[in-house]
């Protein structure tokens, strides 16, 4: 059977994860607005628990590390 949902590891983009925040809010279920999203439950999960734990919704960039160190 195949899905609809979108592939693993892409990134979801603000607008959609606004949208995720929104739907949360005016009451729906995660089921519901998955199915009317096209992602997963548990994406949905992810983003609401990372929106109340953090209070936005933004993608935070990722730091850089230790940067390589070239030898001559």
């Amino acid at each position: 059977m195949l899905s609809a949902m979108a592939p693993h590891g892409r990134k979801m983009s603000q607008g959609l994860r606004k949208k995720n925040i929104s739907l949360h809010k005016k009451g729906e279920g995660y089921k519901q607005f998955s199915k009317a999203l096209l992602i997963s439950q548990n994406t949905v999960a992810k983003v609401i628990q990372k929106c109340n734990k953090e209070g936005t919704a933004t993608i935070s960039q990722r730091c850089s590390g230790c940067p390589w160190k070239l030898t001559p």
